[in-house]
């Protein structure tokens, strides 16, 4: 009687899921998880940066979009003087968004803004229930207007959610694995 072997495999897809559901049931995602993606150095993305907003970099996140690892750096404009967030996918190094931090008399965010502050983070919240540790208003360069809020969830992880400041949707919501440097205030 001769042996069978099986073998299977895991479609490429499915792998990110797999990952983290077992994160997210068995740990935090935390800087371990960096070790699961193949990312450029830092500084690739930062020359990106800087080459897109010149300026000087006041902090770096590495968060997690998708499946996507992103850095993004908040870069003091030396052109304008505002602050810009400046995404780059960490796998392939390139810059993938860039928004504008604006306050709350922004003459554009207060035109074109349908729901208030207070009305973003309650949603954001309903989904994400937690402690809002710090929020922004951005203008993308397409013209969105996002309210940002980063939560610390009840669970324990820091999460970035994004609110659309017209239609009150959330746009994206990603897991934060690390921050270097500080909010301005």
């Amino acid at each position: 009687m001769s042996k069978k072997s099986f073998t299977f495999s895991i479609p490429l897809i499915i792998l990110p899921i797999i990952y983290f559901s077992s994160v997210m049931s068995n740990d935090d995602p935390d800087l371990d998880d960096i070790k699961l993606y193949d990312i450029v150095k830092v500084e690739q993305c930062l020359d990106q940066a800087y080459d897109t907003v010149p300026g000087h970099a006041r902090k770096l996140e590495f968060k997690i979009e998708g499946d996507d690892p992103i850095y993004e750096f908040d870069i003091q404009s030396t052109n304008d003087g505002f602050t810009y967030n400046v995404e780059c996918n960490a796998e392939e190094g390139y810059i993938i968004e860039v928004e504008r931090e604006v306050d709350a008399n922004d003459p554009i965010f207060k035109s074109g803004a349908k729901i208030t502050l207070q009305q973003a983070k309650e949603i954001a919240l309903k989904i994400h229930p937690g402690r809002v540790v710090s929020n922004e208003r951005e203008v993308g360069m397409d013209g969105s207007l996002t309210y940002e809020f980063d939560i610390k969830t009840k669970t324990g992880y820091e999460i970035k959610v994004d609110v659309d400041a017209v239609t009150g949707q959330i746009e994206e919501a990603n897991f934060e694995l690390y921050e270097i440097g500080i909010e301005k205030e």
